[in-house]
């Protein structure tokens, strides 16, 4: 019993050493590692290789007078492909050209795709949804003017101007011509191929630029749209939807 008090120190002792010894280092949290980029698309609107003036007086493929004031079109089903691979990117976006270069940004896994793959139109699950559960600032919302209330469906084109048929005239320019394709018959599937390939880097940003030629949603290499008599389409007068269409797309080439 003499050694109790030793033993009772050094117990003491010991547990003083643990209560004055520092803690460990608690390890970082470390962030997730970045696996997605950004792809930002910027569609050029042009007629013939100049940058597109709405309201100004041009002559397009006829010699009509013509001007342009309105050109918007949607993007539906939009996807990257590479082989068999494909990776939808966006459901739905709308491209308004009347103020210039239209940009949007995308958020996308990182990859190398050989092309992007899409539709001129508004996909059926969507183009009948109920728009006002849109916001302002969605491609779908009512309030970018493209929903058609009485056939409860989007406009995929929206093309406006006015012409004249006679090439000499001074006279303000009077006839309008409206061609809006819509409904299934017009959705219009297509490929946009760049020289180099499509590739998404982790952290960073890669720029596609779409240059629409304006000039060409007259002609194609196998529809011309002659002004004077095919002017207007709402949903209806479907041969003139499906020219129009068309000939938007094979306007259309993508670095």
């Amino acid at each position: 019993m003499k050694n109790l008090p030793i033993v009772t120190l050094l117990l003491s002792a010991l547990l003083a050493l643990q209560a004055c010894k520092p803690d460990e280092p608690i390890p970082p949290v470390m962030p997730p590692p970045v696996t997605n980029g950004t792809l930002r698309i910027t569609v050029v609107p042009e007629w013939e290789g100049e940058p597109l003036q709405r309201f100004f007086e041009y002559r397009n493929f006829m010699n009509y007078r013509t001007t342009v004031e309105l050109v918007k079109f949607y993007f539906g089903d939009v996807r990257l492909v590479n082989g068999a691979d494909s990776l939808l990117v966006k459901d739905v976006e709308l491209f308004d050209l009347g103020n210039g270069p239209s940009v949007k940004e995308w958020t996308v896994p990182a990859g190398n795709w050989s092309l992007m793959h899409a539709a001129l139109g508004v996909p059926a699950v969507l183009n009948y949804a109920d728009p006002a559960n849109y916001g302002s600032g969605h491609p779908l919302s009512v309030s970018n003017g493209t929903f058609w209330t009485w056939a409860s469906g989007y406009r995929y084109v929206v093309f406006e101007g006015r012409y004249s048929e006679d090439p000499t005239s001074t006279a303000p320019l009077i006839s309008a011509y409206a061609i809006h394709p819509g409904m299934e018959p017009s959705y219009f599937e297509f490929d946009l191929v760049p020289s180099n390939g499509i590739t998404v880097t982790a952290g960073n940003t890669t720029d596609l630029v779409i240059t629409v030629a304006v000039d060409r949603f007259f002609h194609s290499t196998e529809f011309e749209i002659d002004l004077a008599t095919e002017n207007s389409a709402h949903g209806n007068n479907v041969p003139l939807q499906l020219k129009l269409v068309n000939n938007v797309v094979e306007s259309m080439t993508i670095e």
